[in-house]
């Protein structure tokens, strides 16, 4: 099964049950399903909702390469979904749909017409599908697998390379209450509060409780992202010296900031669009993420990855992933710390990507 076949065979399906989901893997194409739908029905009027303002840019830039013409065609974010109420288009396309699992865009949802919907994202939960089916009506599904897109051709065989770190149990260096640890013995607190959160939340499971344990688990997230710098930035220094085009994942906005500096791409990005064209034009080589062009962007000419936060969900990883898959021979350099939340968080990658393609070393 070759990408345009399966993309034909998609809008063939959406023309044929008017509703369709396609879950799958970044870097399949799932944009080019709406595209071969209008260039079969050209009279057809359309409404594309995406995640943020770049996206758009995105669907733009594919629409021009494609020859597809888009004067009857608006794209637009979830964000601004209201001001669609009460229209009526040919086709309804609900880019990352997941965004539309709001109560108040579900609302908007019952009020607005599709003759027909397409729905897309890499990962959609079955929650996720009940609400647009609530709304829509029954979704065909069409799912393609990363380990599935990887063994029909579709996308390039990657190379996953796992550093595994050791916590350190000799410099008594993390400061938390008035007492000092080492590594080891701080990440030990963290996971003791979890344990605690969680078991207060299963024991009676309130807002508070919930919070409660969120933010026990942002905390030893962010320790381990933390502490997890100087290895990132060691991997990072190496792509440099090897000339390599990269994006790097990085915990938090000040580790991007810190280790990226002016190739920072966030939510604090003043200009975070020209940021995007330096790379694309090849006037940068690097970019440093936090959750920013997780969905829906494409990066050209990317040789790696460097995902020095994994995802706590499929969804977050298999999207990370995918910014990388569009290379010819992708590589994807994942720091880990043994016996911690990093080996579950792990798995989201491992679970997707065959162990034929991953490779295992000791930092």
């Amino acid at each position: 099964m070759d990408r345009n076949r399966l993309q034909e065979l998609a809008a063939n399906t959406l023309y044929k049950d008017s509703r369709l989901l396609c879950m799958w893997a970044t870097g399949c194409g799932k944009s080019q399903v709406a595209l071969k739908f209008l260039q079969a029905h050209p009279e057809a009027t359309c409404l594309i909702l995406v995640p943020e303002q770049n996206n758009i840019q995105n669907w733009e830039y594919e629409f021009d390469k494609f020859c597809v013409p888009r004067d009857k065609v608006t794209i637009a974010c979830y964000a601004s979904f209201h001001k669609y109420k009460g229209t009526e288009w040919t086709l309804l396309v609900l880019d990352e749909v997941s965004h539309i699992d709001t109560e108040k865009r579900r609302e908007i949802s019952h009020s607005v017409i599709g003759d027909y919907v397409l729905a897309l994202g890499a990962v959609v939960d079955q929650d996720e599908i009940a609400a647009i089916e609530n709304v829509f009506g029954s979704f065909k599904k069409s799912v393609i697998s990363l380990e599935r897109a990887i063994e029909w051709g579709i996308l390039p065989p990657p190379t996953v390379n796992v550093y595994h770190i050791v916590l350190d149990n000799e410099k008594k260096e993390h400061w938390k209450n008035g007492r000092v640890y080492t590594a080891k013995g701080m990440y030990d607190v963290l996971q003791q509060k979890v344990d605690e959160a969680v078991s207060a939340y299963e024991h009676n499971p309130n807002k508070f409780n919930q919070s409660r344990m969120f933010r026990a688990g942002m905390e030893r997230k962010r320790f381990l992202g933390k502490i997890k710098e100087e290895h990132i930035q060691m991997i990072c220094e190496e792509l440099e010296n090897r000339n390599k085009r990269f994006i790097c994942f990085c915990s938090s906005i000040a580790q991007a900031e810190k280790l990226g500096k002016d190739h920072a791409f966030t939510s604090k990005t003043p200009t975070k669009l020209k940021l995007l064209d330096k790379f694309n034009n090849h006037e940068i080589d690097s970019l440093y993420v936090v959750s920013k062009l997780i969905e829906g962007q494409n990066l050209k000419d990317i040789d790696c990855g460097v995902l020095g936060q994994l995802g706590g969900t499929e969804r977050i990883t298999v999207q990370s992933v995918g910014r990388v898959m569009r290379s010819a021979n992708p590589e994807i350099f994942v720091p880990v710390f043994n016996d911690t939340k990093d080996e579950s968080f792990l798995y989201t990658l491992t679970s997707n990507i065959s162990e034929e393609y991953i490779k295992h070393y000791n930092f």
